[in-house]
């Protein structure tokens, strides 16, 4: 069990904090999302916190942003491209370092699309900014630095390994 003040990985909201416990009427986990500017209360039912876990912690979010090159781009594909966009959301719900994959398997994909000068695929951008979201978001909770901090890792990161 989770508790007070511990970060979690909420499967559609991405890392939330833990503020409280409800008993009634259905016992319940209180949670604060961090979302841009904005944050958001939710009640979590305590019957599914099988499906909350917690964030990475720091040294293995220091080995996602120094391992970066190693990190392999996921060959899931699927003709049907809302199938395939279907498949990477769920993968969004996992948290690093799944995130992390899934945004560097959509910037993989956008560079292979552009430099064959064709368009790259909508979706490609809309998982891209989820993912990219969301491992700043838990990257920055497992380093205890802001998400500032982290994108400018991030882009020194892509810097190094030639990515855009």
């Amino acid at each position: 069990m989770f508790k007070i003040g511990e970060h979690v990985i909420h499967p559609g909201q991405g890392v939330c904090t833990v503020t409280g416990f409800k008993d009634s009427p259905t016992p319940m986990i209180e949670l604060e999302a961090h979302s841009g500017h904005s944050k958001t209360k939710l009640l979590y039912p305590l019957s599914q916190v099988d499906r909350l876990h917690a964030c990475i912690d720091k040294d293995r979010a220091e080995e996602l942003l120094s391992d970066y090159d190693s990190i392999a781009c996921d060959s899931f594909t699927e003709r049907n491209s809302s199938l395939e966009e279907s498949y990477f959301k769920q993968l969004l719900k996992q948290g690093a370092p799944t995130t992390v994959q899934v945004a560097k398997t959509m910037r993989c994909r956008i560079h292979d699309a552009e430099s064959q000068a064709k368009k790259p695929s909508s979706y490609y951008m809309r998982i891209l900014k989820e993912a990219h979201r969301r491992s700043v978001e838990e990257l920055a909770v497992a380093l205890g630095v802001s998400e500032d901090d982290v994108e400018a890792r991030i882009a020194h990161t892509f810097e190094e390994f030639g990515q855009n």
